[in-house]
């Protein structure tokens, strides 16, 4: 991936998760204000650096492997999983202050960032299988 795009794709990655962190923050502090807690920031921060952190392990696999398959792309969400959980424990540990409504919020971002992984991982695909498909005609009409 050139410089470029990758700046585009994390100031892509920024505005989406700004833009849902605050809304969602908004909606949580003006409708639920009883549900609203002073870690919440925390959240789309956690969610933020993990979604960097994925699409820079990804060029790398991409660099080095040529191409990244789904195998890959499931194991880094299994680990991005297992951060959200450590996070929650770390919560629940340290700070533990309205703990439900942090685990529920934990779980909205969770399902709200898995949708978009999942629309990302199928625009790549698709694109790649395009992409395969006009290689080979290509290769079969020279």
């Amino acid at each position: 991936m050139s410089g470029r795009l990758k700046i585009k794709l994390f100031g892509l990655i920024t505005f989406i998760y700004v833009a849902i962190g605050v809304t969602l923050g908004g909606l949580l502090y003006t409708i639920w204000p009883d549900h609203y807690f002073e870690w919440y920031p925390s959240i789309p921060c956690f969610y933020w650096l993990t979604a960097l952190a994925m699409v820079y392990f990804l060029d790398k696999v991409k660099r080095k492997n040529g191409d990244v398959s789904v195998t890959t792309f499931m194991l880094v969400r299994c680990s991005k999983f297992l951060l959200a959980c450590i996070f929650l424990w770390m919560y629940a540990n340290w700070i533990g202050v309205q703990l439900r409504a942090f685990g529920f919020t934990l779980m909205l971002f969770y399902f709200i960032y898995l949708a978009l992984e999942t629309y990302t991982i199928y625009l790549y695909e698709k694109k790649r299988m395009k992409r395969e498909k006009r290689e080979k005609d290509e290769q079969k009409n020279p």
